[in-house]
C-alpha cells in the first residue's frame, strides 16, 4: 500500500495556471474530483499494464473512496531524454550509453516527441525528433565530452517539455553519477525548476565515488514525480535496463475519485488487491473544480 500526503494542485477545465488554480481551490474548498498518477508492480516489480478499477482502492484518512475511473494514461507522450556524456565515459560511450539510449526511445510508443539532451560543458538539446529513425539518428553522432552540466540540463530540459494538460511528460535521465562545477546552482534550483509535474525515470552508472549532490537530486525528482531512480553497476547494464524505464512510464494510471473533504488535510492510501502487488503513486494530486 502507498500511503502520502498530497501537495494538491488545482486544475480547472483544460488546466488553469498553477497560481489561479490554487486560488479557486481557496475559493471553492472542496474539489469535485481528485486525480493522482500512479503506477502498480507485481512481487518481481515489473509495472503492469492490466489492473482493473476493481483491484484498486483509495482511502482518505482510512475511509475508503469510490473510484469514479482508473485508466492507462494514454495521451500523446513528450519525453527529454537526457544522456550523461562527460569524458569520464569516452570508452563506454559510443559502446554502451548509446545504445542504451536508443533501446529507450525504441520502446517508446508511436508518436512520442522525443527532446534528446547531452551534459556535456553545457545543456544542450541535441535534437527535437517525432520519430524514432532521427532520434536514433541524433544520438549516434554525439561524442563523450566535457565534464557534466547534469543538474542544469535536468532543469531545462524539464522547462522545454509541454505544460498543458494534453500531454503526459516524462524525463529520462541516464548518468555517470558525477557532476561537473555547477557554478552555484544546486539540487533545490534544479528541482524547483522541474514544477514537480514531469515523470522521472533515472538510471545511475557508478563509476568510481558517485557525487551525493547527483543522487540526492535523482532520488528527489523519482520521489516527487512517483517515479523511479536506480543504480547499475556496468555499462552493459544500461542498455538492458532502459526499456525497463519506459516500462514504468506506459504502465502510468490516472486515478479519479470524489473526495471527502479538504484534500489538504487528508491522508491518502492507495492499494490493489491483487496478491503482490505494491501501488507507487505521485505525491501531487490534482483538484478538478
Amino acid at each position: 500500500m502507498a500511503s502520502l500526503a498530497a501537495t494538491v494542485i488545482a486544475v480547472a477545465g483544460s488546466g488553469a495556471s498553477l497560481h489561479a488554480s490554487q486560488s479557486a481551490a481557496q475559493q471553492t474548498g472542496v474539489p469535485k474530483q481528485l486525480l493522482v498518477n500512479i503506477y502498480v508492480t507485481d512481487k518481481k516489480n515489473v509495472p503492469l499494464t492490466d489492473v482493473t478499477l476493481a483491484e484498486l482502492e483509495v482511502k482518505e484518512n482510512g475511509q475508503t473512496r469510490t473510484i469514479q475511473s482508473a485508466e492507462l494514461d494514454q495521451r500523446p507522450l513528450a519525453v527529454a531524454l537526457i544522456l550523461d556524456n562527460n569524458s569520464e565515459l569516452s570508452t563506454s560511450f559510443m559502446q554502451s550509453v548509446v545504445p542504451a539510449g536508443i533501446a529507450a526511445i525504441r520502446a517508446l510508443p508511436a508518436g512520442t516527441t522525443i527532446d534528446f539532451w547531452t551534459t556535456g560543458d553545457r545543456p544542450t538539446q541535441v535534437t527535437k525528433a517525432a520519430n524514432v529513425a532521427d532520434a536514433e539518428a541524433a544520438l549516434k553522432g554525439v561524442a563523450a565530452i566535457g565534464t557534466n552540466t547534469l543538474l542544469h540540463t535536468i532543469a531545462e530540459a524539464s522547462q522545454a517539455l509541454p505544460t498543458d494538460e494534453g500531454h503526459r511528460t516524462a524525463v529520462i535521465v541516464m548518468t555517470s553519477g558525477s557532476l561537473g562545477d555547477p557554478g552555484g546552482f544546486g539540487v533545490d534550483q534544479a528541482l524547483k525548476a522541474t514544477s514537480n509535474r514531469p515523470m522521472f525515470v533515472s538510471l545511475e552508472l557508478v563509476v568510481g565515488q558517485p557525487d551525493a549532490r547527483v543522487e540526492n537530486m535523482l532520488e528527489a525528482v523519482a520521489g516527487v514525480s512517483g517515479g523511479y531512480f536506480d543504480r547499475v553497476l556496468s555499462v552493459t547494464a544500461l542498455e538492458k535496463r532502459a526499456q525497463a524505464l519506459v516500462a514504468l512510464i506506459n504502465a502510468r494510471y490516472r486515478l479519479v475519485w470524489e473526495p471527502s473533504g479538504d484534500p489538504r488535510q487528508t491522508k491518502f492510501d492507495f492499494k490493489c488487491t491483487r496478491k503482490g502487488t505494491k501501488v507507487i503513486a505521485a505525491p501531487r494530486i490534482s483538484a478538478v473544480l
